[in-house]
């Protein structure tokens, strides 16, 4: 995180935030989704996020702070799947699933997907999962159960 940016904010803020904004763009892609293809909604929203990070990459190396690690030969591959099915695949589909979802029903459902890169972290992946974070998951898929499911597909 480049911290000449958020001196001023605290990390609970920023997270609260980030929530906030996460949360509002489920519903607004939806009500977007009347005017505009479901593909060139989804490229468009990853441009602005490429616009947006790559503007935080550029402050952070001016400011002489990025610590990336640089990407070696043996990443790419890797790489590759994570730009094929997190930034072309899984974003077409979720803006094709809008389609038949409401817009909050979706954001709810988006919620799940911290959950399944958790799951896929730990199980193939053998990431530490402690307390903090099966507490988190756990309460994630409590609130889902608290969601009326009969109400999911109502536009």
């Amino acid at each position: 995180m480049n911290h000449s940016l958020f001196t001023r904010y605290s990390g609970p803020l920023l997270a609260l935030a980030s929530a906030a904004l996460f949360g509002a763009s489920t519903p607004v892609a939806k009500l977007m989704l009347g005017v505009t293809d479901p593909l060139l909604l989804a490229g468009l929203l990853y441009l602005g996020s490429g616009i947006g990070l790559g503007i935080t990459g550029l402050s952070a190396r001016l400011s002489g702070r990025a610590a990336e690690a640089p990407l070696r030969r043996h990443d790419l591959p890797w790489l590759g799947l994570i730009v094929l099915f997190g930034g072309v695949l899984g974003p077409a589909l979720l803006m094709a699933g809008l389609r038949s979802a409401s817009g909050g029903a979706g954001s709810l459902l988006l919620n799940t997907e911290s959950l399944a890169t958790m799951a896929i972290a730990w199980i193939l992946f053998r990431e530490n999962v402690d307390r903090r974070l099966f507490a988190g998951a756990t309460a994630i898929l409590a609130a889902h159960s608290c969601w009326p499911g009969q109400r999911m597909g109502h536009r």
